[in-house]
């Protein structure tokens, strides 16, 4: 069991590295029970394995914890997945704006419709937040993607 909890941590860094050269930017936890954990590798999370267990913690926060024959898979990905739990506060949404605060500078925002096409790209400005003018790109639903958050809006 010893050595199992060896080459998973092994195995886990090595990917972690892997992953970091090759641009991806989030590691997947995929588990038996059909749930699914997305953590952007930007936020340096800490995966260990101990007495059957692996535990993933990002910033003291525990994210995954479950039983080493309970992960269906894990894997790295260059896209998010699905909507992130937010870390910076939560966008606001005004007479067809999307204001961020407390983000990541020089992050990018990316605005999508939704059939997936690029509809403009924003990048966050050195104080950490930005505003996303929604009202050039016309009435419908918008998928606003940061690295850490994805938010569906509907512009009437």
């Amino acid at each position: 069991m010893k050595k199992l909890k060896f080459l998973f941590t092994l195995l886990v860094l090595m990917a972690t590295a892997s992953a970091s050269a090759e641009g991806m930017q989030y590691v997947v936890f995929d588990l038996k029970d059909g749930s699914q954990t997305v953590i952007a590798l930007q936020d340096k999370p800490v995966i260990t394995c101990q007495g059957g267990e692996l535990k993933v913690t990002v910033a003291g926060q525990e994210k995954v914890s479950a039983a080493l024959g309970d992960v269906a898979k894990y894997y790295f990905s260059d896209t998010p997945l699905s909507i992130f739990e937010m870390a910076e506060e939560k966008p606001r949404f005004e007479m067809g704006h999307v204001y961020i605060t407390h983000a990541k500078a020089g992050d990018t925002v990316r605005v999508y419709t939704t059939d997936g096409k690029l509809a403009g790209t924003h990048r966050i400005g050195p104080d950490g937040s930005a505003d996303i003018d929604l009202t050039t790109l016309g009435k419908g639903l918008f998928i606003v993607r940061t690295p850490k958050t994805s938010i569906k809006i509907l512009n009437q």
